[in-house]
């Protein structure tokens, strides 16, 4: 997904009645919000950093069978919807694609970190409330055949 794109995307979503908007290309994923606080062109380079912090990740952990779960924005990371509830997920537990596994905060918003394949947690890498920055691995996966 190219930075072109994602602005042709964010231009459709200003002049349509659709609120939000999500798209996954190629193991990519994005979420566009009218609700946003950011100028759109701030939006589009923080994406664009986003993702290609993503894909470096990837590919630096690819001398690993897991599949690595990366964050797409900086923040602050939970594992759990509220404090003292159980977390959306632990190590060993199956998920499917799209399956939550945690949250992401980010200027008052908060943003689901989601499964992108099927397979069994093998590792979760930052503690509950621990800062992120956008391509720092969360979760690995060992993807179901």
């Amino acid at each position: 997904m190219d930075i072109d794109l994602i602005e042709r995307l964010m231009r459709l979503l200003e002049t349509s009645d659709v609120n939000e908007l999500e798209v996954s290309e190629n193991g990519m994923r994005i979420r566009l919000s009218k609700t946003a606080t950011q100028p759109a062109r701030a939006q589009a380079a923080s994406a664009a950093s986003a993702f290609a912090s993503d894909s470096s990740a990837r590919a630096s952990a690819s001398g690993s069978k897991d599949h690595v779960v990366v964050a797409g924005l900086p923040g602050t990371f939970y594992r759990s919807p509220f404090p003292g509830e159980p977390p959306f997920v632990e190590v060993g537990d199956t998920v499917e694609d799209g399956r939550k596994l945690g949250i992401i905060e980010a200027m008052k918003m908060m943003n689901p970190v989601e499964a992108d394949c099927v397979g069994m947690i093998t590792a979760i890498h930052l503690d509950d409330g621990a800062p992120v920055t956008a391509g720092m691995p969360l979760f690995s996966i060992a993807r179901s055949a």
